[in-house]
């Protein structure tokens, strides 16, 4: 499956907000679409049939990105409270 079919699935899309869900009191709605996007780009590229469906390995790729970014948001906002003093 390529990007572009990937990304007009309902199914898909459907799996990639469950997976986001958890993440929607931490990340903003554009952080989240980002996060979302990176997992289903990774996913279509480096999937490999047999080892598990897709649908687990996009959903599992979707939660990673957003772990991420929560990350990524926790250590920006230290460094700033921390230059600030």
């Amino acid at each position: 499956m390529d990007f572009e079919e990937a990304l007009k699935s309902e199914d898909l899309q459907k799996i990639m907000s469950k997976a986001a869900s958890r993440f929607v009191k931490q990340l903003d709605a554009d952080e989240i679409y980002t996060c979302k996007l990176n997992a289903l780009w990774k996913a279509t590229e480096s999937h490999q049939e047999g080892k598990c469906k897709f649908t687990t390995y996009l959903f599992n790729g979707v939660r990673q990105q957003c772990i991420s970014a929560v990350k990524f948001n926790n250590v920006c906002s230290t460094a700033l409270s921390v230059s600030s003093y």
